[in-house]
């Protein structure tokens, strides 16, 4: 594989390792059973059965987590750290010669680390309004919405090490797809009605997920006092 090639390819990994982190590093060793990729000896580690099973349950574990959207809030931030990581493993594996020269494997971090934790900042810029919108009224669409970034993930790597410049291709088209369903959650989204909070949140919501106040109690107004619950109004005085 020419270096151009490889760089491609170690884009097009690091870029579905900001979707899902272990899937590509999976694919990586499952492709090295194949005619179309061969780790080099510093990376054939990944193609061992034992890391490979790990890898495995790992990435149904960020299925499932990511599919809940209360602990799918908490992994969006701290999966910044094993994405990058997943990143730069993937795209130091793709370049295969990353242990030759220090400027390589600062490329391989800057460029792999680089590019998953883009595609993880874009793609949580993407998800969040769509959980506050859709995943928290219907229990079944965040188990979609993960499922469908596996998807991408997985089809992001095995075109990367098939057809480097069809993987990039195929991510730039999700990430625009995606960020057209966002902008039209995000729009359908209302403000919270109390002052001082304000954020967004989800059409017909009871309870502002943001200040954890009641949406069905109308604030007073600044500065009016507020009548005695249980009294008549001509009573309260």
């Amino acid at each position: 594989m020419s270096p151009l090639m490889s760089y491609l390819t170690g884009f097009g990994l690091a870029s579905g390792a900001g979707a899902k982190a272990c899937i590509p590093v999976l694919a990586l060793g499952a492709f090295h059973y194949t005619p179309y990729f061969e780790l080099s000896d510093r990376w054939v580690w990944i193609a061992s059965p034992p890391v490979m099973v790990v890898l495995a349950v790992l990435v149904i574990a960020e299925v499932v987590v990511d599919a809940d959207p209360d602990l799918g809030r908490f992994s969006d931030t701290v999966s910044y750290l094993p994405k990058i990581a997943a990143g730069f493993i993937a795209f130091a594996a793709a370049t295969g010669n990353v242990d030759s020269s220090l400027l390589e494997l600062s490329a391989s971090g800057i460029f792999g680390a680089g590019t998953a934790g883009a595609v993880h900042w874009l793609r949580n810029l993407i998800r969040r309004p769509f959980r506050d919108f859709a995943e928290d009224a219907h229990e079944g669409m965040g188990k979609l919405a993960s499922l469908g970034e596996a998807g991408v993930s997985t089809a992001a790597a095995g075109s990367a090490i098939v057809a480097p410049p069809l993987a990039l291709v195929m991510i730039s088209g999700a990430l625009v797809a995606s960020a057209c369903i966002g902008a039209v959650v995000q729009r359908r989204r209302v403000a919270c009605v109390h002052p001082g909070c304000g954020q967004p949140i989800r059409p017909g919501a009871l309870v502002c997920r943001h200040c954890g106040r009641d949406q069905r109690a109308v604030p007073a107004e600044e500065g009016t006092p507020l009548e005695p619950a249980g009294q008549p109004p001509h009573l309260a005085s």
